[in-house]
């Protein structure tokens, strides 16, 4: 279908750049200081007075963690239909394989680092995960970008 073949080029460039660009919320320092930001009351006051464009340019939209689970959970699901529904008679399955597995691992990462944010308790991250998800999460990103550039510009190749 067409629609999961626009979804998957458009949810792996935009967690490609979460991935690089947004800060690692799985950092405590990171969490700290967006808490920071969030307990003082006259930075709100200071946005009401701002009107229109003015807050949508000044408000991070990557380091939002309710647009970060959104993307995710878009991103995870068209992951998967990518595998059930081939573009226009495809091969199953492998027909769209890289581009599959880039939004299954980008949304396994900001399900991962979602979690950890809030998570109460300490998570115990086994190293491997940690390693590959947490600590290579820019390289995910780079990834997640060029699957998505190439399965844009190369539609009807295997595994693309």
């Amino acid at each position: 279908m067409l629609q999961f073949y626009f979804l998957s080029v458009l949810l792996n460039i935009i967690t490609g750049l979460i991935l690089v660009y947004a800060s690692d919320l799985t950092k405590t320092d990171t969490i700290q200081a967006a808490s920071d930001s969030d307990a003082k009351p006259e930075a709100a006051s200071s946005q009401s007075d701002k009107k229109g464009f003015e807050i949508l340019a000044e408000t991070p939209l990557f380091e939002d963690m309710t647009f970060r689970l959104v993307v995710a959970v878009l991103t995870g699901l068209t992951g998967i239909m990518m595998f059930l529904s081939p573009i226009q008679d495809d091969v199953r399955v492998i027909g769209d394989l890289i581009p599959a597995l880039a939004c299954l691992a980008g949304c396994f990462t900001l399900l991962l680092e979602y979690y950890t944010n809030k998570s109460v308790e300490p998570v115990a991250i086994p190293s491997v995960l940690s390693n590959v998800f947490i600590g290579g999460r820019k390289y995910l990103g780079v990834f997640c970008i060029l699957a998505g550039i190439m399965h844009f510009i190369f539609p009807r190749v295997l595994f693309l």
